[in-house]
């Protein structure tokens, strides 16, 4: 048995569940993933049990449902989900159970499912039923799966609303989801959804929402798992707008950039999905050797999942690096130069030295490039979990034995450093040698504070960006911690340019350099992030 295969008997990833809100006999379990800043909701009462928006691995649902002796009455899914592949279909197979979609979907979903309509009723069980309310705005087909108490006059009382409402914010109106409708139309059906009905319902009604933090299907998105309407009526910005042109100016205006995976995703949603375990039995488990034959054939991009935050790492000899939580994506570039990056524990935390994973190797790497994946020893399955999450099935080999394996093969490799300004290092002795910043953040992050003097090239721009830059120089990258710079840095590298980025990013420059920020002194988030960093790493 290759080490693979026994990889694949091990425990599976964390769950995720983050927590079991009870009252009277009814459980609602939310299952977070902060990787992917997505939730899914297993509501179980009398034996019954429905799930909300559940995501692709779906083994871990199973088996609760088993612990808890509940069968599954439902696949209740918000909307056709862009940022992550669905597991509806699998859990029809595997328990019978139906799934429901909202109104326009029997035209476009490929599989058997239950088209709802506005205002229908799901019945649950001797006490509760779902009342379903179309909320188009995020996508047309969007719904919001309102719980009501059967024996109180149908009273509301949990609101499972998707993308719909966020805690903290509303859906984005321009995703893929949305074809055929322009971002304006789009906003203008959340404005009318949410006047009538979002801020319609009782405060006291819970809302439970598909994402959180991070995630780009929205903006300014809350880290709070749940809240009320009432209190997003009072400060939820999305819910303070009477003018429906001001709101679509808002909702239309400095979204996140869009992953370039979310329309593969919403085809795979529409399709349903293979297993989990169908996609990583395909798998190669290959040696040095093969890895380096595979390498040689010059069409693959090598995603390495190790450590991110040494100060000093050995890579592959023309390998690019894109980190992400915990862990870090290189990139060899033969030639296709695509990028991305990984997390730790499983995806269910996102710690101070980890990164959306998830997320940005949707970004960086096209989902129909073909992989080759290194990752610590041990981790193999998880990699490859992980990666099938967002519907990155095209993987053609995992290597065996990891890092070390290759490079005791005597085949080339290359050691790239990181600047540790604790060391000594100072950022006006790079400037003074001509060395050129390049801050990898947002513009709304560069605009706030940064080097005085460095050049935005946000690590979503750097392909684009690629021909204003000089061969001839040194470039010094930073991020907010480190994790983006990795990223762009090792993109540079492969692309043939000179540069290192700084560990701890502009958290490391602001507290132990602030005289050459924009702002000249130490910002207390950045100094309380570079404390964090480090207390972890130690």
């Amino acid at each position: 048995m290759s080490s693979l295969e026994a990889a694949s008997h091990t425990e599976p990833l964390p769950s995720g569940l983050k927590t079991v809100l009870s009252e009277n006999g009814l459980d609602v379990r939310i299952y977070y993933l902060e990787c992917l800043a997505q939730a899914t909701y297993l509501i179980t009462h009398e034996g019954n049990a429905m799930i909300v928006d559940p995501r692709r691995d779906v083994d871990a649902f199973i088996e609760d449902l088993k612990t808890l002796k509940c069968s599954l009455k439902g696949v209740m899914e918000t909307h056709f989900h862009a940022d992550f592949v669905s597991g509806h279909c699998e859990l029809m197979q595997r328990t019978g159970a139906p799934i429901y979609f909202g109104p326009g979907s029997a035209g476009r979903a490929k599989f058997t499912h239950h088209e709802l309509k506005d205002g229908e009723v799901i019945d649950f069980s001797s006490q509760y039923a779902f009342h379903v309310v179309h909320t188009p705005g995020h996508t047309p087909e969007s719904v919001v799966y309102l719980l009501i108490d059967k024996t109180k006059e149908n009273k509301p009382l949990k609101a499972f609303t998707g993308d719909t409402l966020f805690v903290g914010s509303c859906g984005r109106p321009d995703l893929v989801g949305s074809l055929g409708y322009t971002a304006e139309e789009m906003a203008k059906l959340m404005f009318y959804t949410l006047k009538t009905k979002i801020c319609t319902l009782p405060d006291d009604v819970q809302v439970f929402p598909a994402h959180g933090k991070g995630s780009p299907c929205g903006k300014g998105i809350s880290g709070d798992l749940y809240s009320t309407i009432g209190k997003e009526k009072l400060t939820n910005p999305a819910l303070q707008f009477d003018n429906e042109a001001k709101f679509v100016r808002y909702l239309t205006e400095d979204q996140p950039v869009t992953p370039q995976y979310f329309l593969h995703d919403v085809k795979t949603n529409l399709e349903g999905a293979s297993s989990v375990e169908e996609e990583i039995a395909k798998v190669q488990h290959a040696s040095a050797k093969e890895f380096k034959s595979l390498l040689d054939e010059g069409t693959y991009v090598v995603i390495d999942t190790r450590d991110a935050y040494v100060h000093r790492r050995t890579v592959l000899d023309g390998q690019s690096l894109l980190g992400i939580a915990h862990q870090t994506f290189w990139l060899l570039m033969f030639p296709e130069h695509s990028v991305f990056p990984l997390g730790s524990a499983g995806g269910t935390i996102v710690g101070v030295q980890d990164g959306n994973f998830a997320i940005w190797v949707g970004t960086m790497v096209s989902p129909n490039a073909k992989l080759l994946v290194i990752t610590a020893p041990g981790r193999e399955l998880e990699a490859l979990q992980r990666l099938t999450r967002i519907g990155y099935n095209q993987i053609k080999a995992v290597l065996d034995g990891g890092f070390s394996a290759y490079s005791s093969a005597g085949y080339p490799v290359c050691t790239e450093k990181r600047l540790n300004l604790k060391d000594g290092v100072k950022v006006s002795d790079l400037i003074t040698n001509g060395d050129i910043l390049l801050d990898m953040r947002t513009p709304g992050e560069y605009q706030t504070n940064s080097v005085k003097g460095a050049i935005n090239l946000p690590i979503t721009s750097v392909y684009k960006g690629l021909n204003s830059l000089d061969k001839s120089k040194t470039y010094v990258a930073f991020c907010a911690g480190g994790y983006r710079s990795g990223i762009a840095s090792s993109i540079l590298r492969a692309e043939g340019f000179k540069v290192v980025d700084i560990f701890g990013g502009f958290a490391a420059i602001s507290t132990y350099e602030p005289a050459v920020t924009t702002t000249g002194v130490v910002c207390p988030t950045m100094k309380g992030r570079i404390e964090l960093l480090e207390k972890a790493l130690k």
